[in-house]
C-alpha cells in the first residue's frame, strides 16, 4: 500500500500545501528550513500510527518525532487526519493534515481525555492493510547500539535521541532469515562484494564478517560501508519488504561519490518490486542518478520545497529533475559555473 497524496495545513513551515506522491521513489530538495525531514518523520509517524492500537503509545510517538505536541486523529476510510494543539496557554492551532492511500486500512476517531487535551485513538478495519515503515536518518547509529535501547526504556525522558534513531537499531537488531528474501536477491550480491562479507551481530555490536572469516566491527569501517550494511541487515531481516516503506534522510552523507549510483540502483530495484521510497538530498549527483538510471517503467517523481514570503513552504512536483523550476540544487550549482567561469575570465 502506498501514499499517494499528503495535505498540511499550519504545520511547522507548512501553512497550506497538497502534495502527491508517486507510488516509486520520491525524491525530496530544498533549502535548509524547508520541511524536508518534517515532511518525511511527519509520514512515518502516520504509518507507524497506523499499526499502533494503543493510546498513550499513539501519542508518545507523535511527541517523539514531532515535538511535544498533543495530537488526535478523525477520520476517513482512505485517508488520514491529524489535529493538534499546541502547549500554550490561550493558543490553540487547528491542523487538518489527511494522507490518502490505495484503500482503506485505518479509522481514526477524535477523543479529548478530562483535561481536554486531544489523544489518538485508532479502530482497525483490516489488520492486512497496514503501513509497514522504515526510517533511515542521517545520522549513522549501528556503531553506538550496543544497550542504546535499553537505556532509552529506563531514562526516556533524558536520552536525547528521537524515534527515528532507536527505530533503526531497534530494527536492524532483529534476526536475519537463514534465505535471501527474494525481493534482495538481485541486491544482496552487489552488497556484498562492496562490503567484503557479510554483517554480522553479536549482542547488540555489529561487525562485518569478511569472506576469510574475520570480524571487522561497524566502527572501523567508513560511513557508506556502514549505510550499505544496514541496507544489507534489513534486507536479510525483512524489516524491508513488498509494501514496505522507506524513508531515507539524505543518503549521500558522508557518502564516497562513487557509491550514489549503487544506492540508487538499490532504491530503483526495490521501487520496482514493491517499495515504495521517499528521499531527501541536498545532493545534484543522488537526483541526477535517479533521473539518469531510471528505466522507462520506473516510476520517480521529484519534489521542490521552496520558502515562499505569503504562503509559507509551498512545493513543485516533476518527473524530471532538470524539469524542477524551483531548483535549489540547480541554482547552487549556476553560480559555482558562473564563479569559475570569471575566474577562468581573470586569469
Amino acid at each position: 500500500m502506498a501514499i499517494q497524496k499528503v495535505s498540511i495545513g499550519n504545520f511547522t513551515v507548512f501553512e497550506n500545501v497538497e502534495i502527491r506522491f508517486c507510488d516509486g521513489v520520491n525524491v525530496f530538495i530544498g533549502e535548509n528550513g524547508t520541511g524536508k525531514t518534517h515532511l518525511l518523520k511527519l509520514l512515518y509517524a502516520l504509518c507507524k500510527c497506523a499499526i499502533l492500537h494503543d493510546e498513550k503509545e499513539n501519542s508518545r510517538v507523535f511527541s517523539s518525532l514531532i515535538g511535544n505536541l498533543n495530537f488526535c486523529f478523525w477520520g476517513g476510510i482512505s485517508d488520514l487526519r491529524m489535529l493538534y494543539r499546541r502547549r500554550i496557554p490561550g493558543e490553540i492551532n487547528c491542523m487538518p493534515i489527511s494522507v490518502e492511500t490505495e484503500g482503506e486500512f485505518y479509522f481514526f476517531e477524535n477523543k479529548l481525555n478530562e483535561d481536554e487535551a486531544p489523544i489518538i485513538s485508532a479502530k482497525e478495519l483490516d489488520s492486512k492493510k497496514q503501513l509497514p515503515a522504515v526510517f533511515l536518518p542521517a545520522k549513522e547509529m549501528l556503531t553506538h547500539s550496543k544497550g542504546l535501547l535499553a537505556m532509552s526504556k529506563k531514562y526516556s525522558k533524558e536520552m536525547p535521541f528521537d524515534m527515528t534513531l532507536l527505530d533503526i537499531v531497534e530494527k536492524a537488531n532483529l534476526w536475519k532469515v537463514d534465505y535471501v528474501p527474494d525481493i534482495a536477491k538481485p541486491i544482496i550480491p552487489t552488497i556484498e562484494k562492496i562490503l567484503e562479507g557479510k554483517i554480522f551481530v553479536d549482542g547488540e555490536h555489529f561487525y562485518i564478517e569478511k569472506a576469510d572469516g574475520k570480524l571487522t566491527p561497524f566502527s572501523y569501517e567508513a560511513e557508506g560501508i556502514k549505510k550499505l550494511g544496514l541496507l544489507w541487515q534489513l534486507l536479510m531481516n525483512e524489516s524491508i519488504t513488498k509494501g514496505t516503506i522507506i524513508f531515507w534522510d539524505e543518503p549521500e552523507a558522508n557518502l564516497n561519490p562513487k557509491l550514489v549510483p549503487v544506492i540508487v540502483d538499490i532504491l530503483l530495484e526495490l521501487a520496482r518490486n514493491g517499495v515504495q521510497v521517499f528521499v531527501s538530498t541536498h545532493d545534484y549527483i543522488t537526483s541526477k542518478y535517479f533521473e539518469v538510471k531510471r528505466k522507462q517503467e520506473d516510476s520517480v517523481s521529484f519534489h521542490s520545497l521552496y520558502k515562499t514570503d505569503s504562503s509559507g513552504v509551498r512545493c513543485e512536483s516533476n518527473v524530471n529533475f532538470s524539469d524542477l523550476k524551483e531548483n535549489a540544487i540547480n541554482f547552487a550549482l549556476d553560480i559555482l559555473m558562473d564563479e569559475v567561469i570569471d575566474r577562468n575570465m581573470g586569469d
